[in-house]
């Protein structure tokens, strides 16, 4: 078989409809197969999903173990020998799998390939990025990098034509032939959502590989399919995202290097939480986007609270939430 889609789902059962319908579509008897992992979405209505689509392979996690856990999950099941990991809020253009498959197999030199996404309205989306380091984890001065030296620091957000070599591209789109992805090690299980991707791009890139976006391939990405359910889930899963900001440089980066980075992101985070959080007294918790920030600074600061006390800077949804993974 040549290649595995390895769709993990928590509860974007709508979302994850359209993407099957298209893969359908896209593939009537194709050498492809389609694994979803479902993220223990616990909700009853995995089984009608798997009598829907009988053609495709879906497996339950016993627990929400996060992103990277799933995707383990699912290349453990896998038979290709070559993976796309797409996720459920993803609406593959017509021919761009097959696009994507054929470039990857004229540049075998690419280890990791991507595509550009766009929104619902046809705006690009942010899908690669130079990785961060002690100036661009700060908004204000990466976009001054990207004014005064746009072929080092490109802008995300503009369609680019051709093979473009980047430093990371998004795990919502993540093309890795089965080969690399075992050299590699996989996704690591250490962050429950957001950064793994760069962390698996930096770990490639460390050992010479190439990772790159296919411009002229499209999909569309409605994104938040699962982390944007509710208030709660949006304030867990930002607040995850700047938990695996420091999970990244307390991975990747170590002495000196590591303390300043650290800083770096906790100076490009807390005091603007910090002035939202103001605003939203001041507005009394009445706007939902003060609200929601000021939820993020509560579940951050317990974070800080629990790394003095453990060391462990892994969010505690990986602690709590990892499993086993399947054996076959």
């Amino acid at each position: 078989m040549k290649l595995s889609i390895i769709i993990v789902n928590y509860r974007s059962w709508d979302c994850l409809e359209n993407c099957l319908d298209r893969l359908a579509e896209e593939s009537p008897g194709g050498d492809w197969e389609v694994i979803v992992v479902d993220n223990h979405s616990d909700d009853g209505r995995l089984e009608a999903f798997a009598r829907q689509y009988p053609e495709v392979r879906f497996d339950e996690a016993p627990s929400n173990g996060g992103f990277g856990y799933g995707c383990n999950r699912g290349a453990r099941l896998a038979n290709g020998n070559l993976f796309l990991f797409l996720n459920p809020d993803v609406i593959p253009e017509p021919g761009s799998i097959e696009a994507l498959c054929a470039l990857k197999a004229a540049e075998p030199q690419v280890a990791i390939l991507s595509a550009g996404q766009v929104d619902g309205k046809g705006r690009w989306r942010k899908v690669f990025d130079v990785f961060p380091n002690r100036l661009t984890w700060f908004r204000t001065t990466k976009f001054i990098l990207r004014r005064l030296f746009p072929g080092k620091y490109p802008d995300p957000r503009k369609s680019f034509a051709g093979l473009l070599d980047c430093d990371w591209v998004s795990g919502s789109v993540f093309m890795v032939g089965r080969d690399d992805f075992t050299r590699l090690g996989g996704w690591r299980p250490d962050y429950w959502m957001y950064v793994e991707d760069t962390d698996f791009c930096l770990r490639a890139r460390r050992a010479g590989l190439r990772v790159a976006l296919a411009g002229d391939v499209r999909m569309m990405h409605a994104h938040g399919g699962a982390s944007r359910q509710n208030f709660q889930i949006s304030v867990l899963t930002r607040t995850e995202a700047a938990i695996s900001k420091h999970v990244f440089v307390q991975l990747n980066y170590s002495g000196l290097n590591r303390v300043v980075n650290h800083l770096c992101v906790f100076l490009a985070l807390v005091p603007k939480l910090v002035l939202l959080s103001l605003v939203d007294l001041l507005t009394l918790r009445q706007v939902k986007t003060f609200r929601t920030r000021s939820g993020v600074l509560m579940g951050l600061l317990a974070h800080y609270g629990r790394v003095l006390r453990t060391g462990n800077w892994r969010s505690r949804q990986v602690v709590l939430k990892a499993a086993p993974e399947p054996t076959s």
